[in-house]
Order: structure tokens, then C-alpha cells, then sequence
């Protein structure tokens, strides 16, 4: 007897790019303003220092970041953040989640045109604290109008780049997604930007 394999239970929007404008330019405004002005540190890369610790590489990464602060008692504005996502992973991706990971929290990343700051294509899963990754976020702070270049790009997804640059915008998208950010050419880019973690895939 020849026994046929079932086909495995496909979700067609693994590869999906979801985005909406969840947040108001006066809430974009106001988390800009909560950067600390000397708080700012060259971002890292993956891989590029020693035992594949992440290290300064600005051929493939240019940015400068600093941690989001937040409200502790009403978690604001990443209690916010986690609600839209839980919303549209169940429409979606319905990934399992825990939640954000305290060594692994959002980051304010500041791309501008004078460094021509960008980043090249790469996936948000790695190794050590990345490895759980599931779903990753992109909250536009920044009005497209404001700069040059510095476009949000996806690899073989369709996305529409125009409407990531309004600010409130929250692109949403699995953590294994190759994507990049073109090199800013004029003016500045604030974004908020973290991840989303989960058990292993199984």
C-alpha cells in the first residue's frame, strides 16, 4: 500500500508586509522628543566582532540609535505597540508570541543625510539575543516630506514604500524577512524599531 502524505496546513501571508497608521503625528512628536540629545550610539551588525558578536560595520550599517523610554506604569507607548501587533498577528501570521524580551527592548534609530546613513539587506533573526524573533515593527516618526532616500525595502514583497513614510505608519513583518533601509540622502529619519519574540518554530 502506498500511503500519500497529507499537505501540511499552509498560511498564504507568511510572506505578508502589513501596514496602517496606528499612531497620530502629535504621538510621533512626542516620542521623538523623549530621545535623550547625548543619548545617541552607532548602531551594530550582527556577525562583525568577535565569536559573531555584533560590531560597528558602517559599510553595511549606518544609524545611529539609543533605547525607547517608556512609561512604567501604563507600559506607554509600547503597551500600545504590543496591542496593534497581537491584533493583526491573529488575522495574519498567528505566530505564537511571548511578548517583547528585556535584553532585546525597541530602539529610536536616527538615520541622516549628512552620513548618508543606511542599512544594508539583512533579516532581523541571528544569533544569541535575536534568535527568537518572530515578528518585527518599524514605527515611521518622521514625515517622508523631511528627507531624501531612506526607504523602507522587502525582498520579494509587495510593499508599498510611499505610504511607509507617513508618520504613525507601523510596518509589521516576520522577523525572517530580508529587508534594508536605502541610503538617506537629505534631511533626517526617526523611526521606532523592535521585535517581537516567541518560542522556536516546530
Amino acid at each position: 500500500m502506498i500511503v500519500i502524505p497529507a499537505l501540511p496546513v499552509r498560511n498564504r501571508h507568511v510572506s505578508m508586509v502589513y501596514h496602517g497608521e496606528h499612531f497620530t503625528r502629535e504621538e510621533c512628536e512626542k516620542i521623538r522628543s523623549s530621545a535623550d540629545p547625548n543619548g545617541w550610539t552607532e548602531g551594530l551588525v550582527g556577525g562583525h566582532g568577535q565569536d559573531g558578536a555584533p560590531a560597528v560595520e558602517r559599510k553595511a550599517r549606518s544609524v545611529v540609535e539609543q533605547r525607547v523610554k517608556f512609561d512604567q506604569a501604563s507600559g506607554y507607548p509600547l503597551s500600545k505597540v504590543l496591542r496593534v501587533i497581537s491584533e493583526v498577528n491573529s488575522s495574519y501570521w498567528q505566530f505564537e508570541l511571548s511578548g517583547l524580551a528585556y535584553d532585546d527592548m525597541p530602539y529610536l534609530m536616527r538615520y541622516t543625510g549628512p552620513r548618508q546613513d543606511k542599512y544594508d539587506w539583512h533579516i532581523d533573526m541571528g544569533r544569541f539575543h535575536s534568535a527568537s524573533r518572530k515578528l518585527s515593527f518599524s514605527l515611521q516618526l518622521t514625515d517622508g516630506a523631511e528627507y531624501d532616500g531612506g526607504d523602507l525595502e522587502f525582498f520579494n514583497a509587495a510593499a508599498d514604500r510611499a505610504t511607509f513614510r507617513k508618520a504613525g505608519t507601523m510596518v509589521i513583518f516576520p522577523s525572517y524577512w530580508m529587508h534594508r533601509i536605502l541610503p538617506l540622502t537629505r534631511g533626517q529619519r526617526d523611526v521606532m524599531v523592535g521585535w517581537v519574540h516567541g518560542p522556536s518554530y516546530r
